[in-house]
């Protein structure tokens, strides 16, 4: 939990709530970092493309659980963390190239299952989950795919019918149980920021004074 002043958020919700968006503009405007779970997958530089574009990768088998959690632990306690880049567009890491991030006051960590793991929960200070239709998460996350990953549409939904909806279902959804706040993300990215920016500095200000 809180150590040292650093407050550490745990940001799940459905792919397209807008996790990454708010994440990095109230981490900027708090003077904290971002890490996406995203570039926390598995190492599976040793699959050919074809296996590797037909993984779920936002189910739990998929995740570097131990590299996350550990980076986790370092940054809390006021360590820099040499998180890893990934290249969406091949579905691998990127050698060995790593991004350095300096140990601020606010550390957000952004997921799809950022609240489905014990392990990941027990370090958060406050856990929030975003929530919006299915249709308006689908728009989000095509418009991304295309534009920054490089996706053809008919690749985006194929994924998001046969690994998206389905990993949201089993375990996406039950994790909202866990969420100390829940806020509506179908609203002007505008909006779902300020509502998190306030939540944030809510808390934080009760834990410094608790």
């Amino acid at each position: 939990m809180l150590e040292q002043g650093i407050f550490i958020v745990g940001l799940a919700g459905a792919s397209g709530s807008g996790k990454s968006t708010v994440a990095k503009r109230v981490a900027s405007r708090l003077n904290g970092h971002v890490i996406s779970m995203e570039v926390y997958a598995r190492e599976m530089n040793h699959l050919p493309l074809e296996e590797r574009e037909k993984e779920n990768y936002d189910a739990p088998h998929a995740l570097d659980l131990t590299l996350l959690e550990s980076h986790i632990r370092d940054y809390a306690v006021g360590k820099a963390i040499e998180a890893p880049i990934y290249n969406f567009a091949e579905h691998v890491r990127v050698g060995d190239r790593r991004e350095h991030i300096p140990a601020k006051s606010l550390l957000i960590v952004e997921g799809i299952l950022s609240l489905h793991f014990a392990q990941l929960r027990q370090h958060f200070d406050l856990s929030i989950y975003l929530e919006a239709p299915d249709e308006v998460c689908f728009h989000r996350r095509k418009v991304r795919d295309i534009t920054e990953r490089g996706r053809s549409l008919d690749f985006i939904r194929w994924q998001y019918e046969n690994a998206v909806l389905p990993a949201a279902r089993q375990y996406l959804l039950p994790s909202k149980s866990f969420a100390n706040l829940v806020l509506d993300s179908n609203a002007n990215i505008a909006i779902v920021e300020k509502r998190l920016y306030e939540a944030i500095t809510e808390k934080r200000a009760l834990a410094v004074v608790g």
